[in-house]
């Protein structure tokens, strides 16, 4: 006789479908500031991320189904995505690009850090968000979700809807592309200026007497 085996994440889930506020809140407790963190690439604005990821916890309490799921988080991945696009859609919005500032995740340098040193990690991870955000949505989700969030191959491919194939070729030009982006920034921060105060002075016909 085989005996299925049920995790304590299945009975978890099973119990917030069942209407379960206790295990509901677990699940919010387990998944809340990835959720937030990935609504708020996606969004690029607090409330609606904030939104999103409510809708997604809701979904969640009603949907049987997702206890089969390969995935709980990859699907509520997939919803907050989906509120997010739909939220920026109506709206023509000129929204604040990933890089105009670091999330509340990026840690503060200790006093025990070079301030130099300091500075430089800074500009280096302001740098890495700036050229995220000039990715184009595909490769910005996948890279998201694979290199920022940790999902794997797996999840990644359900939240998106993409065959592995597919979603590892998106993903390959999205570090790509990263990496171009980067490149160039850095280039153009650290390219040497002309200095005009190291060069000989002209002779402008004054005569030394």
């Amino acid at each position: 006789m085989k005996e299925a085996r049920v995790t304590r994440h299945e009975t978890t889930l099973a119990a917030a479908v069942r209407g379960d506020d206790d295990a509901l809140a677990v699940l919010v407790r387990t998944y809340h500031h990835r959720l937030y963190r990935f609504g708020l690439r996606v969004c690029r604005d607090g409330y609606d991320a904030d939104d999103a990821v409510q809708e997604a916890f809701v979904k969640l309490a009603g949907r049987a189904d997702v206890v089969k799921h390969p995935g709980a988080l990859s699907w509520l991945m997939t919803v907050v995505r989906n509120a997010c696009m739909r939220m920026l859609r109506p709206f023509a919005r000129q929204r604040r690009a990933l890089g105009d500032q670091v999330g509340d995740d990026v840690e503060v340098p200790s006093g025990q850090i070079d301030p130099r040193e300091a500075i430089e990690r800074l500009e280096l991870v302001q740098a890495v968000h700036a050229a995220i955000a000039t990715l184009e949505r595909p490769y910005r989700e996948v890279l998201l979700m694979r290199d920022l969030e940790g999902m794997t191959g797996e999840e990644t491919c359900v939240a998106l809807g993409l065959e592995l194939a597919t979603m590892k070729t998106r993903l390959h030009r999205a570090r790509t592309k990263l990496r171009d982006e980067l490149t160039r920034s850095i280039a153009d921060v650290s390219s040497p200026r002309e200095n005009t105060c190291d060069a000989p002075a002209a002779d402008h016909g004054v005569r030394r007497r």
